[in-house]
């Protein structure tokens, strides 16, 4: 048993090709398999779903679908210059500005608005009975009535905005196709005309607010003005034009400052001139008197002299100083100088008059604009607060010059009912039925059968944990796959099927012999125990075949039947029952002697015996164990054919017996996971030396049609042979 332990331990570590096995990948041979075993019932489920769908298209009633179009422009018609200000959104909104109009036509108010147009409320019963709609008890109040009327119109109204396009479809679905016709082009209609009350429901609030607007803007302008006006009288400040930009308007005194600074300047310009001019005139001589060079009288003085002293120097030339004819010119001549020096200092005052006068007047313009400064600095202290009046005057003033223009051009828009929604087309009574649509609807039934019938063969898979493939004994229950042998067709012995060389189920224990060899360390177990979960799952023939088969390999074998309970190695190979092992256990019968010998040199069976009262105390007794100690010396190989492990002992005594190798068989298809899990779960718990399983009875040809077992290969169809 040690031993058997030491080489499963030391089997090869398959971790990483687990975990490459384990790996989801979409089967589709499965798959395919899959479809073809339940294929009658994808069939059946998905004819069934067609008859169901073709019913109910022949029962539903006809009902036809009226379409009518509407474009719904960003910018309405331009009719005044002021509209191009106010012509809609944003183009870059454009896609909000018709999501806007397309809840609004979806909107419960329009419903209620068409339903009110059309007299839907008053006529509730004709509306139902249009529509094929029964009020339920519960609707029997006028509010009830219109609640139910609004929901139908909702249930049976589409709206449709295609994503490239400005034009809306309004269609509306009906068992009578004149009466979707009537009601999708009222809606439209009704949407038309709700569009321009909306505008000018809008344009006359504003009017009525501008209105009230332009009232206290002319209030506040009036008294703004008013408060500066008063302000002004009290302060005694007088406006004349206005000052350049920035500047307030001028008052008197800054314009008499400004004029008398100007005069100032020329008056100190006149006096600084008439300065300079005195300073030279002050000590020069009469005759270098600029002025007095130039004065017209003292030039006609200076010629008049020049001819006196000209004749009295030709005088002198020939007569005396004394001489009487000089003297009147010596006369003459000094009345001369006395008259140009008396003209000089006359032009000589007049330039220091010039230049007193100039004092004087730059003095008083000086004193004039100091008084002006300081009353102008007063008016600019006083002015702080009229600018402060001013500029309210003037805000006022904008405020009620917009309003009032504002005003004006919306009393001239208020008769404009421009709209930008435009009927395209008007909605005609359908000729055929937008529903039931009997190809549309067959071709869904269709499809829900087929969803269904998949879903039905899903869950048949997830629900079935019968263990089909011989990799699911690695994967779900953790052993060793040694081998596999094929299912036979119905009315073949498997006795005689193994006993044909070259036929699939002779190779196949074959195959299961080579594993033995390479199942431990030392070879071939000598002692091995073969069970199953529960009976009738081939164990039997399993033990038999395997026997046989290590029996033609040279070696000598002994196959013992240990189901005291259920035994079936006498049956099958064609022998007696008795006497047997309980004979042999209960010293009734030597062991040579209850042996049998077969056909097969090498090959010897100990069949069961008679039934014992008690098996298991039997199984579990010391002459059970010698025997099998006195056996190993005899036989080199010694199969043990056990009972099947729930519910009974025997196979878990079996197992435990020391150096026992055991070999799980697995029926395919039969065997479900948790039951054959459990059974191995007890094996192991009791010390059983599990060296690996057999997966017994597996169809290749249902499995590849399943879509199953394909990574088996196909070698057994080598031989032509098959299920």
């Amino acid at each position: 048993m040690n031993s058997i332990s030491s080489i499963t331990n030391a089997m090869p570590d398959r971790s990483g090709f687990d975990a490459m096995d384990s790996v989801p990948v979409l089967d589709l041979r499965r798959i395919a398999g899959a479809i073809w075993f339940h294929r009658w019932l994808i069939a059946g489920v998905t004819a069934g779903c067609i008859m169901l769908g073709l019913v109910a298209t022949m029962l539903l009633t006809p009902r036809y679908t009226a379409s009518a179009s509407v474009q719904i422009d960003q910018e309405e018609q331009q009719i005044l210059e002021s509209q191009t200000e106010l012509s809609g959104a944003a183009w870059q909104d454009a896609e909000r500005f018709l999501k806007t109009h397309v809840d609004v036509l979806r909107s419960r108010r329009m419903a209620k608005r068409v339903a009110g147009e059309l007299k839907l409320f008053d006529n509730a019963d004709d509306f139902f009975a249009k529509m094929q709609v029964s009020p339920s008890p519960a609707a029997a109040g006028k509010a009830a009535r219109d609640e139910l009327v609004l929901r139908t119109i909702a249930e049976n109204l589409d709206i449709h905005l295609p994503a490239t396009s400005r034009i809306v479809t309004v269609s509306f679905t009906s068992p009578d196709a004149e009466f979707s016709a009537r009601f999708a082009n009222a809606f439209v209609a009704s949407y038309l005309r709700y569009n321009v009350d909306r505008r000018l429901d809008s344009t006359a609030y504003a009017r009525d607010f501008l209105s009230r607007q332009l009232g206290e803007a002319r209030d506040r302008l009036e008294a703004a003005e008013r408060d500066a006006n008063d302000y002004a009288r009290s302060v005694g400040l007088v406006r004349t034009s206005p000052g350049a930009a920035g500047v307030p308007d001028l008052s008197i005194t800054a314009v008499d400052l400004g004029n008398d600074n100007n005069a100032l300047a020329d008056a100190r310009n006149q006096r600084i001139a008439a300065q300079s001019k005195w300073s030279l005139v002050a000590g020069a001589p009469d005759m270098a008197i600029g002025d007095a060079i130039s004065n017209q009288a003292m030039q006609q003085l200076i010629a008049s002299r020049a001819e006196v002293d000209a004749e009295l120097q030709a005088q002198l030339a020939d007569k005396k100083p004394t001489h009487p004819a000089v003297a009147p010119l010596r006369n003459r001549l000094a009345e001369y100088d006395a008259q140009i020096a008396k003209l000089a200092q006359g032009i000589r005052r007049s330039v220091r008059d010039a230049y007193l006068m100039a004092g004087r007047r730059e003095a008083e313009l000086q004193s004039r604009v100091n008084s002006l400064k300081n009353q102008t600095q007063r008016e600019r202290d006083d002015a702080v607060q009229l600018n402060t009046l001013m500029r309210e005057v003037d805000t006022s003033r904008q405020l009620y010059d917009g309003l009032l223009q504002r005003y004006r051009e919306m009393s001239a828009e208020a008769n404009i009912t421009s709209n930008n929604v435009q009927q395209i087309d008007h909605a005609i009574a359908p000729i055929r039925p937008s529903s039931p649509r009997p190809l549309l609807n067959l071709a869904l039934a269709a499809l829900f059968g087929l969803l269904l019938s998949a879903g039905i063969v899903f869950l048949r898979e997830q629900a079935d944990d019968r263990l089909k493939t011989p990799g699911e004994i690695e994967e779900r229950l953790g052993l060793k796959l040694l081998g596999i042998t094929p299912r036979l067709r119905e009315g073949l012995d498997p006795v005689e099927v193994v006993s044909e060389p070259g036929q699939p189920l002779a190779e196949a224990f074959t195959s299961l012999r080579t594993a033995l060899f390479f199942a431990t360390p030392a070879g071939l177990p000598r002692k091995l125990l073969l069970s199953s979960t529960e009976a009738g799952e081939g164990k039997s023939s399993t033990a038999y075949g395997i026997a046989r088969s290590i029996a033609e390999s040279g070696r000598k074998v002994l196959l013992i039947d240990c189901d005291l309970r259920r035994p079936s190695i006498h049956a099958m190979l064609g022998i007696r029952q008795s006497p047997g092992l309980s004979e042999v256990l209960t010293g009734q019968l030597a062991c040579t002697a209850a042996v049998t010998p077969t056909d097969i040199p090498q090959l010897s069976v100990l069949t069961s015996g008679a039934r014992p009262n008690v098996p298991t105390d039997l199984l579990s007794s010391a002459q059970f164990a010698e025997l099998l100690v006195r056996l190993e010396a005899s036989y080199d190989t010694i199969l043990l054919d056990g009972p099947p492990v729930l519910g009974l002992a025997d196979a878990a005594i079996l197992a435990s017996q020391p150096g026992v190798a055991t070999l799980f068989v697995v029926e395919a298809g039969r065997s479900h996971r948790g039951v054959v899990r459990n059974a191995v779960k007890r094996l192991s718990d009791n010390g059983a030396g599990m060296i690996g399983a057999v997966m017994a009875r597996f169809d290749f040809a249902q499995a590849r049609r399943q879509g199953i077992g394909h990574e088996y290969g196909n070698g057994y169809a080598y031989y032509e042979y098959g299920a």
